[in-house]
């Protein structure tokens, strides 16, 4: 393969100014909502330093505080340099050929095939992978979709990914249960307008050709798509559902393909399909035959 590679620094830029919008701009709407609340029952001075402490506080949680939560929702442990050696080797090479800095490496204890990055920078990136990833793909498979992670972090949409875990992602788990019923439902159905805000919020966050221009750069380092492809066709006929920790709702759209099932229910699925940030791996997979 030849050419400019798609995930080169040219968008890291890009990248970086949505992230910092959108942490911006959600921080100014919160701070404006709270000061409105608190000038009819406060005044306009309480209101204007109340406003400013909220708008403050949530951009410093969406910037610093939400790559932990995510970590902590996935129930992630971190990789072990000798159970998981082919891991840290094939990382390590993928990284110093790619210019990107030794990302942190954890483990979900799944038997899904699935992987993820994230983090506020490529000097303070986690690369995710699940163990049923390392046990079932080939080491040329597993290097394909290492590449392709890798590629998120050189272009720095980890970040807008990453911040929209806390400001957007929580709450798709209120979108999904109001598509059920009972008691949950009903409340979840409450949040409707929040819930359809923040999903928008998502689609802002997610650029929606994220993970197609990740598997371009991906098979731009490792020079050989049909590993990809491989490994794509892998994960479509063993599964990318993770269960349990993995399978929060507020970090499904960290995941390289969907890690949750449809919803339970056609009801609201409207709302659903607006935290549906993943292209369906048959497209991917015939783009990569193209090139």
């Amino acid at each position: 393969m030849s050419g400019v590679d798609p995930g080169s620094a040219g968008q890291a830029w890009d990248n970086r100014r949505r992230a910092i919008l959108l942490v911006g701009g959600s921080a100014v709407v919160v701070g404006l909502v709270v000061a409105l609340v608190a000038l009819v029952v406060a005044g306009p001075v309480a209101a204007v330093v109340l406003g400013l402490l909220v708008a403050v506080a949530v951009a410093g949680l969406a910037w610093w505080g939400s790559a932990p939560l995510a970590l902590h929702l996935l129930g992630a442990a971190p990789a072990d340099p000798t159970i998981h050696a082919r891991l840290f080797n094939l990382v390590e090479g993928l990284g110093a050929n790619a210019g990107v800095p030794q990302p942190g490496l954890f483990v979900v204890p799944d038997p899904a095939l699935n992987a993820l990055t994230m983090g506020r920078s490529p000097h303070h990136a986690v690369l995710v992978v699940t163990s049923g990833l390392l046990d079932q793909m080939s080491r040329m498979e597993l290097e394909a979709v290492l590449a392709h992670e890798l590629s998120h972090i050189r272009s720095d949409d980890i970040l807008s990914a990453t911040v929209a875990v806390g400001l957007f992602g929580l709450l798709r788990g209120p979108a999904r249960a109001a598509t059920g019923s009972g008691a949950r439902a009903v409340f979840a159905s409450l949040l409707l307008p929040v819930s359809a805000l923040a999903g928008l919020g998502l689609q802002l966050s997610i650029d929606p050709h994220r993970e197609e221009v990740a598997d371009s750069s991906g098979v731009h380092l490792t020079r050989y798509p049909p590993a990809l492809v491989s490994a794509l066709e892998k994960m479509r006929g063993a599964g990318t559902l993770v269960a349990a920790g993995g399978g929060s709702p507020a970090t499904a759209h960290l995941w390289l393909g969907s890690a949750l099932p449809p919803p339970p229910s056609a009801r609201f699925a409207w709302l659903s399909r607006l935290y549906d940030t993943h292209p369906p791996l048959d497209e991917r997979i015939e783009a990569l035959r193209e090139l």
